[in-house]
């Protein structure tokens, strides 16, 4: 149950964090994002005059930059889809953790319940009363005062048989000086 919390807390802080991000990039981008097709076009023309025409020297390494630098600004742009992807991930991952979570609290809750009856019915078997809360102990102390609450030990619950102590455990006696 800890390390589903931890993974919960985990999960959503990182949901946070990219979300300030995507919010970061966004503010950065301003509606550069329909032109990924494009850019994508472009690319593909420049590579394509690259390799079919005759080019100078110099008129090549520029459109080779070109293509480089449309490169880069292509994958600034799939960041920020990877990054909400991730986000939707994310967002799938919490909701799951926070599903086996309650669901595990509720599996708990009902043990502990379960527990609880099966406490009864011990008690009830050994004659033993329960101890009341100590709010109701401090209301009845002025009627009974210096009474030690009853607890259930092992030893009321269990039967201890012990053995039988062999002679061979004799104690040695010891020489006379």
């Amino acid at each position: 149950m800890r390390d589903s919390q931890r993974r919960l807390a985990y999960k959503m802080a990182e949901q946070e964090a990219i979300g300030k991000l995507i919010e970061m990039e966004k503010k950065k981008d301003k509606g550069n994002r329909e032109n990924i097709g494009k850019l994508k076009r472009m690319r593909h023309s420049l590579e394509f005059k690259i390799s079919t025409e005759a080019l100078s020297l110099a008129q090549e390494k520029m459109m080779v930059r070109k293509v480089g630098e449309i490169n880069a600004q292509i994958e600034e742009l799939l960041k920020m889809d990877r990054l909400e992807r991730k986000k939707g991930l994310v967002s799938k991952d919490v909701e799951t953790y926070q599903k086996t979570l309650s669901e595990v609290v509720a599996q708990v809750t009902e043990l502990d319940g379960k527990l609880d009856a099966l406490y009864s019915e011990i008690r009830k078997a050994l004659g033993v009363h329960r101890r009341k809360p100590k709010t109701a102990m401090h209301k009845e102390e002025g009627s009974r005062p210096h009474q030690k609450p009853q607890d259930i030990n092992l030893e009321d619950i269990v039967v201890i048989k012990k053995k039988d102590v062999k002679e061979s455990a004799r104690p040695v006696e010891q020489p006379e000086m």
